[in-house]
């Protein structure tokens, strides 16, 4: 990792949980009473980042109230459209990037690009065959759907498109090693308060009694930080 600086949580992510944002005004992040002044809701975590900034990306998309973006860098925007122009109408790739704004006291926006297509992370130890194939889809054409740092904020939950044009894979990027964990499919990782991690959207297909198929079905499923399951919904073929 060279030129690698580490940066203080909470000198960038300054909000408490509860929070709003609102990014057409340009307002800083404000606390959930609306007092817009810096909070340090993780002041023992170190992010790890590059030593200098990227450039502003493109399309930006706003994916957590902990200023994580969506956006194109210059090879994302032309990978996409040599995709639209090869095919116009049939299914093609697409791909976008990770980014990470902090806003400097003086109302400055600095980005920092986390993730990209082709990145440097590393795979978690541990992972499945089935997680470490998602893995290498995720990390040979990255498209980021979803985005939230996690509670600890030690890692942040991600939603991605392994372009399989049946499932999303949820994934877990840890910010202290630049490793990222592959845990299964489904829509939105959403932690509880019990500290299990609630996915939503998993797939499934149903089979009758004669064991034909009933076709495909979704469900929820409870897991642990290392994707222990710990409970699931009864699934159902109505998303």
């Amino acid at each position: 990792m060279n030129m690698m600086k580490t940066i203080l949580a909470c000198a960038m992510l300054a909000v408490t949980a509860g929070c709003r944002y609102a990014p057409e005004d340009g307002d800083r992040p404000a606390t959930s009473d609306g007092d817009t002044r810096d909070a340090a809701p993780f002041p023992d975590v170190q992010l790890v980042l590059p030593d200098t900034p990227c450039m502003v990306p493109k399309n930006a998309e706003l994916l957590d109230a902990l200023a994580l973006f969506a956006g194109e860098t210059e090879a994302d925007a032309a990978f996409n459209e040599a995709e639209r122009k090869a095919n116009p109408e049939g299914l093609r790739l697409c791909r976008n990037s990770l980014f990470l704004r902090w806003r400097e006291a003086d109302g400055t926006d600095k980005w920092w690009l986390l993730m990209t297509s082709g990145g440097t992370w590393r795979d978690a130890d541990g992972m499945s065959g089935w997680c470490k194939d998602r893995a290498r889809d995720v990390r040979e054409c990255f498209m980021v759907l979803k985005a939230r740092l996690a509670q600890d904020g030690r890692s942040i939950w991600l939603v991605c498109n392994p372009h399989t044009y049946t499932y999303n894979v949820i994934c877990r990027f840890d910010l202290r090693n630049n490793a990222i964990r592959v845990l299964g499919d489904g829509d939105s990782a959403e932690e509880q308060p019990d500290g299990t991690i609630l996915i939503r959207g998993k797939k499934t297909y149903l089979y009758d009694g004669n064991g034909e198929s009933l076709g495909a079905a979704w469900y929820d499923e409870w897991i642990t930080p290392d994707g222990t399951v710990v409970r699931k919904s009864k699934p159902t073929r109505n998303m």
